[in-house]
Parts: C-alpha cells; structure tokens; sequence
C-alpha cells in the first residue's frame, strides 16, 4: 500500500508538471528519478490536499495543519525536515516570471511533525493568485535535513524568484516528499 501511495505521488507531478517546474531531476545531463520516502498530509480546516485538488483562496488564508510519516530510519528520533510552499505559475502559468514564488518555509521539524517547536524562516502567506490568471500550482515539499540549522530569516518582501531546489542544495537537504493543491482567483 504504501508502495503504490509513493508511486502515485511521483506520477502525479510528472502528469502535473510539478516535475520538472519545480522538482528538477536532472544530475549531469542524467534523468535521476525522484522517489518520495514520505507520505506528505497536508490540511486546510478539515479539507486534505490531495495531489491538485482544488481550493478556493478562503479556504487556505490560514497556514494548514502538516503531518508526515518518513520511512527512513529514525530510531533515535533526531532527523530534522523542512518545508517549503512555492507556487511555480506566478504571475500566470502561461508567463512565470516569478516562479517559484515563495509562500512559506518551516525548517528544524522534529521528526514527530511538531510545527510548533520548528523554526519559521517567514511568515505563511496564502495563495492570491491574480484575477484572470488561470489556476495556479501551490506545491509543499518535504527535505530531510543532514542536521539542525541555524537558517537566515528569509525577506517577506522579497518572495518572487525563489528558487527551492538553490536552497535546498544549499543547506545539503534531500526531498523526499511532495503534495499540491490548486487555486483560482474568480
């Protein structure tokens, strides 16, 4: 079961274009297949985000609740994870030139999913895609951290152009899961 729940994960961001918007996978010019070890539940006041359902703007104005179950070996309960929330089709999908806008980042999760003891790198800022700009992807990915960082505080003017796999090679992160939702403004 959980085979077929990582498998699915990894076809629908192909199928969405999540791979290669987002997730890049290529290595030296070699197509390195992403393979989640993570099963990534995302929730907004009851409502799962189940990999491009769709939401309304009302409905994810507030952060949502995150819980994950990894299956790497963490007998000792020392992994830390971060969370990234980009969205890839700033201003449109017909014409990112904002991509990735930034929309929230969390590291130093403890391996239980306690938010609460994590460190925010910014603050939550929900989806509000532009009038007539089409659907927009709204992806939340999951790395696994080597240890805990002491992670700048990131500019909340400064959102557009974020580049999440730059700063996840940069802070040696591995993903190891994805989720996404979309979202209109009508």
């Amino acid at each position: 079961m959980l085979i077929t729940a990582m498998e699915s994960i990894a076809s629908s961001l192909k199928q969405n274009a999540i791979i290669p918007d987002v997730i890049k996978i290529f290595i030296d010019e070699v197509v390195d297949e992403f393979v989640p070890e993570a099963l990534l539940d995302i929730t907004y006041d009851g409502k799962k985000v189940e990999l491009g359902n769709k939401f309304t703007t009302a409905e994810t104005n507030k952060a949502p609740k995150v819980n994950f179950a990894h299956s790497g070996s963490d007998t000792d309960n020392k992994s830390r994870f971060t969370l990234m929330m980009v969205d890839p089709d700033a201003p449109s999908r017909k014409q990112p030139d904002c991509r990735e806008w930034r929309h929230w980042v969390v590291g130093n999760i403890p391996s239980d999913g306690n938010l609460s003891e994590a460190t925010n790198l910014d603050s939550y800022q929900g989806p509000s895609p532009p009038q007539g700009s089409g659907h927009h992807r709204y992806v939340f990915l999951l790395y696994r951290q080597q240890d805990t960082h002491v992670y700048p505080q990131l500019d909340n003017e400064k959102r557009n152009n974020f580049k999440a796999r730059q700063f996840a090679e940069q802070y040696g992160l591995k993903l190891i899961s994805a989720n996404f939702f979309e979202c209109e403004c009508v």
